[in-house]
């Protein structure tokens, strides 16, 4: 499983009742729970259980990320940020969604260069929302000053890797600690950002969200083993 679909896998089940609401609109749905197996935990794939009109149901989701694909076009990233926009009921949820979407840009295995035009698009539509968003507001000013700074190219990219290395930190980091209940240390910060490097930020994030709490400080503290 890549980490674009690891990243929708896992946005959709800290989100049921959203993805419900989008494939059964027409009826009064409750949310019964994950169907885990181990062919859900491999592949690009989610079973979630249902009650739909009083009648239970299963629902069969098979994930594909298409944003940033090999054709990813600035056209196809401004209809997402628009659907975003209208969609999402709140502020905070904007922000989540945008945060995903600007991590999948700056992974960008394509090299499509599209962080710059991803951060227009919504600052364009958002009117300042990810200026205001901590960590992320820091990367656009981190992108701005590399802007200035053209010219040096080899220091550029030590720069955007810095930067990049960075906002995962934040963001993983942040995601440690709503399940630990404490920021992680430096070690264990360290040990966060050489595992999305090496191993990708999906499997970091898919081990965040899945070991318990004592499993995954040991997990951080083991030398990283290739998938």
């Amino acid at each position: 499983m890549g980490d674009a679909d690891i990243t929708l896998r896992h946005l959709a089940r800290r989100r049921p009742e959203d993805l419900v609401r989008a494939l059964v609109p027409e009826d009064p749905v409750e949310v019964l729970g994950w169907l885990d197996s181990q062919v859900t935990n491999i592949e690009r794939r989610l079973d979630l259980r249902l009650r739909v009109g009083g009648e239970p149901r299963v629902i069969h989701v098979e994930f594909c990320f298409a944003l940033l694909a090999r054709n990813a076009t600035a056209a196809a990233l401004r209809e997402v940020v628009a659907e975003i926009h209208a969609g999402a009921r709140t502020a905070e949820e904007r922000a989540e969604l945008y945060t995903a979407l600007l991590v999948m840009a700056m992974i960008d295995p394509w090299r499509h260069n599209l962080l710059k035009e991803l951060i227009m698009m919504v600052e364009d539509e958002e009117e300042g929302l990810l200026r205001r968003t901590p960590i992320i507001g820091e990367m656009i000013l981190e992108a701005e000053r590399r802007g200035e700074q053209r010219g040096v190219e080899r220091g550029e990219r030590r720069g955007e890797e810095r930067g990049e290395e960075k906002a995962i930190a934040e963001l993983l980091g942040r995601l440690f600690a709503r399940r630990i209940g404490r920021r992680p240390t430096a070690d264990e910060e360290r040990s966060i950002v050489e595992r999305a490097r090496a191993l990708g930020p999906g499997e970091v994030e898919d081990a965040l969200l899945d070991l318990e709490a004592e499993a995954l400080v040991r997990w951080l503290a083991e030398p990283i083993r290739p998938s």
